[in-house]
């Protein structure tokens, strides 16, 4: 009797734990601001879509691994000869956001090149995102005192800078603004 219970608890745990860790299609739309650090005003609200997949893990953190795109007029987007923005997160509240090809001609042949756009500052539940611009691909052109910033959820420039400044002071980052 007590072994038939014990294999009961364990397939119910082996169930349990293949649901759990099992990937699943993460598809969100979120309301973002998208500003700069020494600027009161709001530069524009923007809209983060994702899609791909979100899979839990065995500490509670989760991975993504999918396309990020932005929704704005002045937000910076991707050059022309460039692939999707692709965000590899493995739960560590900070991964890049980057395209991994560049089209060389019409036919839409394509070579290795990596154009980083940006850091992303994430929550352990994948809920809330901060990312710091580059422009141009170049992380030397982002600084903590007049650096681009896109923050979601956020409906004003004040929510955007205090989650910012929550998600990024995790890892030790100070933004002066």
């Amino acid at each position: 009797m007590k072994t038939k219970i014990l294999i009961a608890i364990v397939i119910a745990l082996g169930i349990f734990l293949i649901w759990y860790l099992t990937p699943r299609q993460y598809t969100a739309t979120l309301d973002g601001v998208y500003y700069q650090l020494d600027k009161e005003e709001v530069i524009e609200n923007v809209k983060l879509h994702f899609e791909g997949k979100l899979q839990n893990r065995m500490n509670g953190k989760k991975n993504f691994n999918g396309v990020i795109n932005f929704e704005g007029m002045k937000i910076p987007h991707l050059p022309q000869d460039r692939t999707e923005l692709i965000l590899q997160y493995q739960g560590d509240n900070f991964s890049t956001i980057f395209s991994g090809f560049r089209v060389i001609d019409e036919k839409g042949r394509v070579v290795p090149d990596i154009y980083t756009y940006g850091g992303i500052y994430i929550n352990d539940d994948f809920t809330q995102f901060t990312i710091t611009v580059f422009i141009d691909g170049d992380s030397q052109t982002w600084s903590s005192s007049d650096g681009l910033m896109i923050t979601a959820p956020a409906k004003d420039r004040v929510e955007a800078s205090n989650l910012s400044r929550k998600l990024m002071s995790r890892l030790g980052i100070t933004l002066n603004n």
